[in-house]
């Protein structure tokens, strides 16, 4: 009930509600605040992490970020796909900063 009270507005409102009216009845919606979790990921959680972690990929930019800084981000986006190397190498050079790119090829 407590995590509950945290969730406030939109969607997840008509989903706590159904929650509150159903401890109200004296059932309970959650086995535990895992189940909790577990329910609410499911939910409103992400329907396709890969897909979104490609797309993710594709947008990656280095921008003013250090080389360092911007691979941890790709590798933090790449760990979560099933893409060949050959795929992840294309979509990092593409998001190289274009003056770096230059100077390596």
């Amino acid at each position: 009930m407590f995590a509950l009270s945290y969730i406030q507005g939109g969607k997840a409102q008509y989903w706590k509600n159904e929650a509150i009216n159903l401890i109200a009845a004296g059932q309970e919606p959650f086995k535990d605040f895992k189940d909790f979790i577990t329910q609410l990921e499911a939910q409103f959680g992400d329907l396709s992490p890969k897909a979104t972690a490609i797309r993710k990929l594709k947008t990656l930019r280095q921008g003013s970020s250090s080389v360092d800084e911007y691979i941890l981000q790709f590798k933090a986006e790449a760990s979560q796909t099933d893409l060949g190397d050959t795929a992840l190498i294309e979509y990092l050079k593409a998001g190289l900063n274009p003056m770096l790119f230059k100077s390596i090829y």
